[in-house]
């Protein structure tokens, strides 16, 4: 997916999840297809961390994008079970997951009692079964009648299930369509009917968090049926019910909308939308697309059912993931036509073997910039590795330019809120790679720097190059230099090898980038982050088992020491369990962490034999440095938030910037948010969430002010009771006011 490999003319699959037909594109993993067509599949970290998703195989093949042994048991691989967050169909498949199917699905028999006509191409089929069936408001069943013989169709039900045995389906007229105008044109009552369901995952979660409704044209039929099933429960949920028609006339059903925002326990907003209303119609409401009016109705922590023409649904799902809702909080029934079934995958598989080339000058350079400024990230290290060969004063700017140049530059050029699509992905991982080479010329520049002779005789050539006696800079430099040497250089570690380490190891089915990334980690002797990160920290998130997290109250240094422990300890605890499943000895070549120890050593010995035992030290000292960057990172990414274990981890359990200059230098590592939401997504997919929980500034910056304690906590104190207040959700306020008990914070 991340790598060089082309999608280009690969088919689309299917992939059955217990009852239910799912399109899986080229090179999609069964979750991400899951979720994109509104199944409610169970997931949590979507890195193969948790094991939340896993499922049964029981028909088909599928690529592991990651090895299962860290979390799976022998028993459950012997059954084929799989994590659908790291399975890619390679052709049809059929899972099954106990935690989808919520009902079983009923073949039924009935007769159509009445035809009521609600529009003009709109009418209202009510039958009666021969016994009750149990469904939830918002799903569907395949209806056929005995007119029509083989011809099947989807409808949802706009009635919830009672003891009558009556159900209502809205039918609406497709011109063409063999079933809608059989229904629009024959009479029926009396007419037999056969029924299979309920299917589908549209439906209504409990919650009290308020909740959106979009409806379009006969996508009212669901949204109607949970709103009324809220209505018997007498629940007092803040209801906003958003319908968009074309005209005054093409509304229905607005004397029982009218009725309920009357008679609602707690707040109602109706409001219809026309889009082809005339100008001198007398319709006083709303006009205009229904996307006009989405941005003025959202809350904080809103969730949103969204029903009706799939170009409606899909322009609704972007403007709400843009404005940071979470995903799993958006729950999308498209209502689809045979027709446009059928061509759907047709025209998903055009568009995919294509990203259409820029045309133009102007767009050309644009497309060109998109892969230049990542960049950045290259010039500054070689920017760095110059100024340690340069020595003296030379070091000590390097610095101050660099530190400059990224609060600077954040603070006066603003934010990066582009998501550009390249048609050369793989171009962006050779960037990653390239980091390798980067940071062994600037470490070797650094031990070089404080060595007493001339490794491979590096300052004898350079010398010759420039024309510059390096030797006798490196010489003269005075020790607050070298103190800038220490300072820049484990910087670089922490950049250079840190950053494009931890998106090269999330890639675990690639083993060109998951070996460049370990070797990148073994820099800063972070042996077991691609152990724990991946299958720890992304599972346990702002919670209290995630050693990255840091507490309400603590501070950088303390944590720094505390994340370290406990996050060796838990890398340890993942692997050597992952052993034991397989049945492999924990002290062997095996142990992924062993080996990562080993390769930490061979560069601890490479920097003796450069340098002697002072060089190695220097480099070892560097190594801690860059090391406790990470955790400095990790304590500003997830400060004081809190999250429910039970639910998935979402965009508001990160905190996220998107300044310009950190967005570039850092591969997008700045839209954390994204990130720990959709973790299997590379870093030049990530969207920036204008809406997201806010860092104080660029990465640099709020760096610098974790780095002062009574400033940190003056400034984020405020911000972490905003995040309780506009951010969390009913079972995470109460986590917060435990936790900021235990912080000693005042209410």
């Amino acid at each position: 997916m991340f790598g060089f490999q082309s999608r280009v003319g690969l088919p689309a699959t299917v992939a059955t999840i217990n009852a239910q037909p799912v399109r899986v594109q080229p090179g999609e993993t069964l979750l991400a297809a899951a979720l994109r067509e509104g199944v409610d599949f169970p997931h949590s970290c979507r890195v193969g961390g948790c094991a939340s998703c896993k499922c049964r195989l029981v028909e088909g093949q599928v690529r592991e994008l990651t090895e299962t042994s860290y979390l799976l048991t022998q028993e459950e691989l012997a059954q084929r079970t799989i994590l659908a967050c790291q399975s890619v169909p390679l052709g049809p498949v059929r899972v099954e997951v106990a935690q989808t199917r919520v009902l079983d699905i009923a073949q039924c028999s009935g007769r159509v009692v009445r035809q009521t006509a609600l529009t003009h191409d709109i009418l209202r089929l009510t039958v009666r079964l021969e016994s009750p069936l149990s469904f939830k408001p918002g799903q569907f069943a395949q209806i056929a009648l005995e007119g029509l013989p083989g011809v099947e169709r989807s409808y949802s039900f706009a009635s919830i299930p009672d003891d009558s045995a009556l159900v209502d389906f809205f039918v609406r007229r497709v011109p063409g369509g063999v079933f809608t105008d059989y229904v629009h044109s024959h009479p029926l009552e009396g007419t037999r009917l056969h029924l299979q369901g309920p299917m589908g995952m549209f439906w209504l979660r409990e919650s009290d968090a308020p909740v959106l409704f979009v409806a379009g044209g006969s996508g009212l039929a669901p949204v109607l049926a949970m709103l009324r099933g809220l209505q018997q429960q007498g629940s007092a949920r803040a209801v906003t019910v958003l319908f968009g028609a074309r005209t005054e006339a093409d509304l229905y059903c607005m004397d029982e909308l009218r009725a309920m925002e009357q008679g609602w326990a707690g707040q109602f907003r109706l409001v219809p939308v026309l889009s082809e209303a005339q100008a001198d119609a007398p319709w006083t409401g709303a006009r205009g697309l229904v996307t006009e009016h989405v941005p003025q109705l959202l809350e904080p922590g809103m969730h949103a059912y969204l029903c009706g023409p799939p170009a409606m649904v899909d322009a609704v799902q972007v403007q709400l993931l843009q404005a940071g809702l979470a995903k799993a909080h958006i729950h999308a029934d498209r209502f689809v036509t045979q027709k446009e079934a059928l061509a759907r995958l047709d025209t998903e598989q055009t568009a995919m073997e294509t990203i259409a080339p820029p045309q133009g000058l102007g767009e050309r350079l644009v497309a060109l910039w998109h892969y230049l400024k990542f960049f950045l990230f290259h010039v500054e290290g070689l920017a760095v590795a110059a100024a340690l060969f340069a020595g003296g004063g030379w070091i000590t700017a390097a610095l101050l330019g660099f530190s400059l140049f990224s609060t600077l530059g954040d603070m006066l050029l603003g934010d990066d809120t582009t998501t550009p699509r390249y048609r050369h992905p793989g171009v962006l991982t050779v960037q990653l790679w390239m980091a390798l080479p980067v940071l062994l010329l600037i470490c070797f520049a650094a031990v070089w720097s404080v060595s007493p002779g001339d490794p491979l005789g590096a300052g004898a050539l350079l010398s010759h190059w420039s024309g510059v006696d390096l030797l006798a800079a490196r010489d003269a430099t005075h020790w607050v230099h070298h103190v800038s040497a220490f300072l820049i250089t484990g910087l670089m570690i922490g950049m250079v090898g840190t950053i494009p380490g931890h998106e090269l190891t999330h890639r675990t089915w690639e083993p060109v980038s998951l070996w460049v990334g370990r070797w990148l980690l073994a820099f800063s002797f972070d042996v077991g982050f691609a152990i724990e990160h991946v299958y720890g920290h992304h599972r346990y998130v702002s919670t209290l088992q995630d050693p990255a997290t840091a507490p309400r109250g603590r501070n950088v240094y303390a944590h720094v020491l505390i994340s370290t422990v406990r996050g060796n300890i838990s890398a340890w605890h993942i692997e050597a369990g992952r052993l034991r499943r397989r049945g492999l000895a924990v002290l062997s070549w095996h142990n992924a962490y062993l080996r990562g120890l080993g390769m930490s050593a061979l560069l601890v010995a490479a920097a003796w034999a450069l340098g002697g035992v002072g060089a190695a030290l220097f480099f070892c000292a560097c190594a801690l440095w860059g090391k406790a960057l990470l955790e400095i990172v990790n304590y500003m990414e997830h400060y004081g938030i809190v999250r429910d274990p039970a639910q998935p981890v979402q965009p508001r359990h990160s905190w996220n910037t998107n300044k310009r200059v950190s967005s570039w230098a850092m591969f997008n590592l700045t839209r954390h948010s994204h990130h720990h939401a959709q973790g299997e997504v590379p870093y030049q997919d990530l969207q920036p969430y204008p809406n997201a929980p806010m860092m104080i500034g660029g990465y640099l910056t709020t760096i610098s002010v974790a780095l002062i304690p009574p400033l940190w906590h003056k400034l984020m104190t405020p911000k972490v009771r905003a995040w309780d207040r506009d951010y969390a959700n009913a079972a995470e306020r109460v986590l917060a006011v435990q936790a900021s008990a235990r912080a000693g914070w005042t209410a």
